[in-house]
């Protein structure tokens, strides 16, 4: 049950190409409720980017801290190909990627199996199969196996967002922080309608810019977090 409250939380928290320049987009002013170890703060930018058709997308991008962590939040202006590879790289750490909710519940399932029956579900990851290996082999304690889970894994993909939160998003602030750029891959979702010369590369998007700003707007509203 502790492996699902942290998907869950991420789910319900999310409420190739011509590179844009890794600019910062203007950050909004920071939107709060609640008091003390109670208190949430939101902070948003839109970024917009070059798409590889001559025209232009935009993601609306959201960080947002409560006493636990700082989660991060992406909408996408169209529809993106959960069959395809999303991922948000920065410079300094391996490339985080991002999984449906269906294989988070898969990889859940499998551990709750037990280390010795959990195995990977077919066409898994293979970072879930390593990590199941890990488990079963008694080098990630059982007991610690969904913090673990959770801390790697963490990261939902949904047709028009995608979601980081607690163990992801803590191993990058650093480099945020630091005015690291941020380069995030997906694919747009196809036209329902096939095109005699649709060409599948047309829809890939890189998306490059820095969210140092999102995170000294949370640090100036909420002091000492």
């Amino acid at each position: 049950m502790t492996r699902r409250i942290g998907l869950f939380l991420l789910v319900a928290g999310l409420g190739t190409a011509t590179p844009a320049l890794a600019v910062e987009a203007p950050v909004s002013d920071p939107v709060c409720a609640g008091e003390g170890s109670g208190q949430r703060c939101t902070v948003s930018a839109v970024q917009p980017f070059a798409d590889n058709r001559g025209g232009l997308g935009e993601l609306s991008i959201s960080a947002v801290r409560d006493a636990v962590c700082t989660s991060l939040y992406i909408v996408f202006d169209e529809p993106i190909a959960l069959a395809h590879p999303v991922t948000l790289a920065v410079d300094g750490a391996p490339p985080q990627r991002f999984y449906t909710p269906r294989q988070l519940d898969d990889l859940a399932d499998a551990l709750d199996e037990g280390p010795q029956a959990g195995a990977a579900p077919e066409a898994a990851p293979p970072e879930f199969t390593r990590f199941l290996a890990q488990v079963a082999e008694g080098a990630i304690a059982d007991e610690d196996a969904g913090t673990e889970m959770l801390s790697r894994f963490a990261a939902i993909k949904e047709p028009r967002r995608i979601g980081l939160t607690c163990g992801p998003m803590e191993r990058l602030m650093p480099l945020i922080r630091a005015d690291r750029r941020l380069r995030l891959e997906f694919q747009k979702q196809a036209s329902g309608v096939t095109q005699v010369y649709h060409w599948p590369r047309l829809d890939r998007r890189t998306v490059e810019f820095r969210l140092g700003g999102l995170l000294e707007a949370l640090d100036r509203a909420m002091p000492g977090s």
